[in-house]
């Protein structure tokens, strides 16, 4: 049974117009936007071409019960506040908060409400989150439920399989593109998950990282609002009061990239790969400019720290 409170999706997007018009198209495509209550884009900073593109989506989809808020671009407090803002004007509600490069599979909504109509009474529930593949508890998650690929792991990468969300996903690129790929389409990523999925629900009480996630009005009175910064400050005080995040076994998502890693990613074409097998009408690899136009536009920008480094490693081998 689904909650009777209000859903509000809050769409968190900044700067990265390629991964937010992914989000969108897989929120479309799935359907899955079309059981929230209200939809509040959340603009932490949104200029030029990125919000020519949301409010002409915005314009063709009036079917959708939109909201924006809009700030300055910045983290801390300019992330934090987006968030309190869109709690006050829509209290004792449900809230599910996603970055604008999660994409989600077409029932992660439901399978977030179920969890949290299991858990509702509990008063050490924080935060509810599926399986994401780019995430350290995600990534800790399906290395101990797939044998076999725990056992590629090993062969592959020689990191220990920790729930620290610091961990070796979060530091290495690589095993985080490796491990998304694994599960690249998410319906059929979910299938499988499902399949394996020896109970539905996995608990924890440290910091993770909160790309998508679940929370309702009596947990953000308890915390005092969403923390100034508030991945490292929410995790905090979760641990600190040994409070209760549930990880919803029996869904799955993708997240592409954190700070540390986006130069390496976004060399690579695991955005395109990540469309053509979860919006395949949208995108194939035999549309050359389609698929390779992107990456080149991605790769641009790293050319002129990239070229002195490279000619440094040429020139100390000779």
């Amino acid at each position: 049974m689904l909650p009777n409170r209000p859903r509000i999706l809050m769409i968190l997007t900044s700067h990265r117009l390629d991964c937010f018009k992914l989000c969108m198209d897989m929120l479309f495509h799935g359907g899955s936007i079309q059981k929230f209550d209200k939809v509040v884009l959340l603009l932490n900073g949104v200029v030029g071409c990125h919000k020519k593109y949301l409010d002409q989506m915005v314009a063709d989809h009036p079917e959708i019960p939109w909201d924006i808020i809009s700030g300055p671009r910045g983290r801390g407090l300019r992330i934090s506040s987006l968030q309190n803002q869109c709690v006050e004007r829509y209290p004792d509600s449900l809230y599910f908060k996603i970055d604008e490069d999660t994409f989600v599979s077409s029932d992660w909504a439901d399978v977030l409400s179920e969890a949290y109509e299991a858990h509702k009474d509990d008063p050490d529930l924080s935060l509810i989150t599926p399986v994401i593949t780019n995430n350290q508890a995600g990534a800790h998650y399906l290395l101990n439920t797939f044998h076999e690929l725990r056992e590629e792991y090993t062969r592959l990468f020689d990191y220990p399989i920790v729930l620290d969300c610091t961990g070796p996903v979060w530091e290495q690129p690589r095993l985080a593109d490796w491990i998304t790929r694994q599960f690249l389409n998410l319906e059929e990523g979910t299938d499988r998950l499902r399949r394996h999925a020896e109970e539905p629900f996995k608990h924890f009480s440290c910091r993770f990282s909160i790309n998508c996630i679940c929370y309702d009005y009596r947990h953000w009175q308890e915390v005092g609002g969403v923390p100034e910064h508030d991945e490292v400050g929410w995790g905090d005080w979760i641990a600190e009061h040994r409070k209760k995040v549930v990880l919803a076994t029996r869904g799955l998502c993708h997240h592409y990239s954190f700070g540390s890693q986006q130069e390496w990613m976004d060399r690579s074409h695991l955005l395109e790969d990540i469309r053509i097998s979860n919006v395949p009408d949208s995108l194939s690899k035999t549309n050359l400019i389609g698929y390779y136009g992107p990456w080149i536009t991605r790769i641009l920008p790293q050319i002129p720290k990239a070229l002195p480094r490279k000619l440094r490693s040429l020139a100390k081998r000779h």
